[in-house]
């Protein structure tokens, strides 16, 4: 399964998070090293702006620094884990999808539909209300995917 989550999964892993969105991004983590799973990301996106954004704002937490170099190990190191799409190889959305999304969004769309499986993992309810019944696209929130997939 190829997977797209948006930036719950860095801000789940920030030194002022409550312990519990912690767990959950540990839980997602090792279920993930477990499977034959990966995450899909593009370079340049938000997603990737705001990981090494993090980086520079909480690099000096021990415990942060050390959970997101460990990330960066699977995110930018480990192609048996994580598929990094160049711009070029983005799929164009089709229009009637593209219409409807926040821009800020559209990037999670489009690493999806460039993938077979078009799963994107999130915490955002009204972005998830707003494109919930995309036909070919598997959308879910967080609770509701990690009820699925650790299971």
């Amino acid at each position: 399964m190829e997977i797209v989550v948006n930036e719950w999964l860095l801000d789940y892993m920030c030194p002022n998070v409550d312990l519990d969105k912690k767990d959950i991004a540990n839980k997602f983590l090792s279920v993930l090293l477990e499977k034959c799973d990966k995450i899909v990301i593009g370079r340049g996106t938000p997603f990737v702006k705001k990981f090494y954004r993090y980086m520079k704002d909480f690099g000096r937490y021990h415990e942060f620094k050390s959970n997101f170099s460990k990330l960066n190990q699977l995110l930018f190191l480990n192609s048996d884990k994580t598929i990094i799409l160049e711009k070029e190889e983005v799929a164009q959305l089709p229009k009637e999808i593209n219409e409807i999304l926040p821009p800020d969004d559209k990037y999670l769309f489009e690493l999806a539909y460039t993938t077979t499986d078009k799963i994107i993992v999130t915490t955002d309810q009204r972005l998830y209300e707003k494109v919930k019944n995309i036909t070919g696209l598997r959308i879910y929130l967080l609770e509701e995917f990690l009820k699925l997939y650790i299971t």
